[in-house]
């Protein structure tokens, strides 16, 4: 290896860089290889996500439901409480 020169290899992606020690500036770099999964390996992974994204959409649903029956709930009571209660509260206007 040269002194002016430091080879890296990025943490992230694995290149391999060859940097100037003075200027900072990359040299050459050297990426590497990726591997494209096979068909079936793609088709499996779409159909989990796809499992998976049903089974979110589920989840969320009956929690709406749930969230729609409790509101439902807490309308009506506040209704039987508007019922009986005719008297209208005071409000700091209508005391002027």
């Amino acid at each position: 290896m040269n002194s002016g020169k430091i080879e890296v290899v990025c943490p992230c992606c694995e290149t391999k860089l060859q940097v100037d020690k003075k200027t900072g500036e990359i040299i050459w770099e050297e990426k590497k290889e990726k591997i494209m999964p096979s068909l079936s390996d793609m088709v499996r992974e779409h159909d989990a996500h796809k499992k998976e994204q049903e089974s979110l959409f589920n989840k969320r649903s009956e929690v709406q439901k749930d969230r729609s029956r409790i509101l439902e709930e807490k309308f009506k009571e506040a209704q039987k409480n508007v019922d009986k209660s005719k008297d209208i509260p005071l409000r700091d206007i209508d005391l002027d």
